[in-house]
């Protein structure tokens, strides 16, 4: 037993010692708190330019210029211009329940409006809310389903509200009854 506790007794001053001489390393040194780091310069080293961008073409690139600018024209005489439905999921990914349930940043006039897709089933689909959204559109939301490949966010009369579509990754575009533009996005 005494053998035991004598071992013991060696052990813990080992450890003590290996305790203190860490506590005596100047292995932080480098990280000294009294040296102030060196500023950094605070406006650019070269000026600035100004000027106007070009336009944007389809893909979001920059368009050539050529100092003229082309006008499309219309024939008079043609039929009126019907207006077509969105194109469904440009993206060419299917549009899915499990893919859609959980929480969307919402474009709209407050940035941390969000709704909440559920898989709760709900009178119109599945259960939805939003949270500090404030145009009404999007505050009488209710319920959400995925009908044609799109997802379509109905009020608590069973009526439509929004109707979007998958415009890329983690992101949905669409347009609401009243005719605004809608986006979620993760």
């Amino acid at each position: 037993m005494t053998r035991f506790k004598s071992s013991a007794a060696m052990v813990l001053v080992i450890g003590a010692g290996l305790a203190m001489s860490g506590c005596q390393s100047n292995r932080m040194a480098a990280l000294d708190p009294g040296v102030p780091p060196a500023p950094l310069p605070s406006t650019p080293l070269e000026p600035v330019q100004t000027g106007q961008l070009p336009p944007l073409d389809a893909q979001g690139q920059p368009m050539a210029t050529n100092g003229q600018t082309d006008v499309a024209s219309l024939d008079p005489n043609a039929a009126p211009l019907q207006p077509s439905a969105p194109a469904a999921a440009p993206s060419g990914a299917p549009v899915t329940r499990e893919g859609m349930a959980g929480t969307w940043t919402v474009a709209s006039d407050n940035p941390d409006c969000r709704i909440i897709l559920a898989f709760t089933k709900w009178s119109g689909g599945y259960r939805a809310a939003t949270r500090r959204c404030n145009t009404a559109e999007l505050a009488a939301v209710t319920a959400w389903d995925v009908k044609d490949n799109r997802v379509v966010l109905v009020d608590s009369n069973g009526n439509q509200v929004a109707s979007l579509y998958s415009s890329g990754a983690e992101r949905y575009d669409g347009t609401t009854n009243g005719g605004k533009p809608i986006r979620f996005s993760r």
